[in-house]
């Protein structure tokens, strides 16, 4: 792609489609790999003969991958500019899918989620610098949403197909799914992929330049609260996928499949925050639209903990709410990266690896944090999205205190 049609770009927000597509390939990698077998940890638990907080695990270490991978990632990209990165970071995925594929015990599944996180953690910090080298302001949030409206069509397809897949066949050809979308995302990124850092700076890499950039964007107020935003809000989701698959199939007794539909009400949420922000932000701007993400998170954990606060333990209660609280996620995800990421443009590799790092790590530390409450109603969910949600609007009110003090 010539630099002149990369300047078009920046300057309409209007990105064609063939790079659409492959943003939105690479955009969902990741989320694949996390939602796809879901389902299946139940059956992973039996066949292993593990604990339910084992096979939890899985999630935490794929996490845990994925948020410190980007540490790395991200300045590399600044230093020599996108494609090698992801193309590193895809290839390693596949081969940790592989490894999940033909895993004997336990352990080597754990690994390979691992070797799964660590790639992926490329397509999530590499890929937000690319869409900021594409554009900005209100058209990077614009786009943030339409990712977001992507990445919900995998959040609804992945468990639903992870459902059938363990319903009629095994959680081991989920993996074998995930490597085959990999390799695909490989060979396109490969053929198809422009180079959109146009101007690599090669001391990105450089350590005393790192500790420069990251005390930079550590020491600033509104990066900050509007990354410990996103995180909070990505943590609410990853509780409930932490807790929802042994809740809803173990405790209510739903079917994998059963269980995999249920994905389309949270998917739902996610696309109408896609299609919501995207026509409001502009109008409204990201500061009130991000509040208004984290009014819908507090509002789908407050009818949560409150119905569970009276005993009622059922299907509607626990997903319903859940709903409304990925909508609210949803906005707040989208926002909160523009508004975190939107000064920082210069050093673009290395906001998106501080800020994808906090996310993800976030969500890590709270899928361990599951593993341990052993629940067996919705109440620790609950309380636990409930405590997040109000967290997120502490962070949202530091980042705007500091942003009227730098007026």
């Amino acid at each position: 792609m010539r630099s002149h049609n990369l300047q078009e770009i920046h300057e309409t927000g209007r990105v064609p489609w063939r790079l659409f597509i492959l943003l939105f390939m690479f955009a969902t990698l990741g989320q694949l790999a996390v939602d796809l077998y879901l389902p299946s940890l139940p059956a992973i638990s039996r066949d292993f003969a593990v604990s339910h907080a084992t096979a939890q695990m899985t999630i935490a270490v794929y996490l845990l991958g994925l948020g410190a991978s980007q540490l790395f990632y991200g300045p590399w990209s600044d230093a020599v500019g996108r494609r090698r990165p992801l193309l590193t970071g895809v290839g390693l995925t596949v081969f940790g899918s592989l490894l999940c594929c033909i895993a004997p015990n336990i352990h080597i599944l754990i690994l390979g989620r691992l070797l799964q996180g660590l790639g992926a953690g490329a397509c999530n910090s590499v890929g937000r610098s690319l869409i900021r080298d594409l554009v900005s302001g209100h058209y990077l949030s614009r786009l943030g949403g339409q990712m977001g409206m992507a990445a919900s069509f995998m959040v609804a397809v992945a468990p639903a197909i992870g459902g059938y897949i363990q319903d009629y066949s095994s959680w081991r050809v989920s993996f074998v799914v995930i490597f085959i979308y990999a390799s695909t995302v490989l060979a396109l990124l490969w053929v198809a992929l422009p180079e959109t850092h146009t101007k690599p700076d090669p001391h990105a890499i450089h350590f005393k330049k790192l500790i420069h950039n990251y005390g930079r964007l550590l020491s600033s107020p509104v990066f900050l609260g509007n990354a410990f935003c996103a995180s909070i809000a990505y943590s609410g989701i990853i509780a409930y996928m932490t807790a929802s698959p042994f809740l809803l199939q173990s405790t209510l007794h739903l079917s994998p499949v059963q269980f995999g539909w249920l994905a389309l009400l949270n998917a739902a949420g996610i696309f109408a925050s896609g299609f919501v922000n995207s026509h409001c932000v502009v109008r409204y701007g990201i500061p009130k639209m991000l509040f208004s993400g984290i009014v819908g998170m507090i509002s789908g954990a407050a009818i949560m903990l409150g119905i569970a606060c009276f005993g009622v333990l059922n299907v509607a209660v626990i997903v319903l709410p859940m709903a409304l609280f990925c909508m609210g996620a949803g906005l707040t995800f989208q926002n909160a990266s523009a508004g975190a990421l939107e000064s920082f443009g210069h050093i673009a590799g290395s906001a998106g690896a501080i800020y994808g790092t906090l996310q993800i790590s976030g969500g890590a530390l709270i899928s361990a944090f599951i593993t341990l409450l052993h629940e067996k109603t919705q109440l620790p969910l609950a309380a636990t999205q409930m405590s997040l949600a109000l967290l997120a609007m502490l962070a949202w009110r530091m980042a705007q205190r500091a942003e009227r003090c730098a007026k």
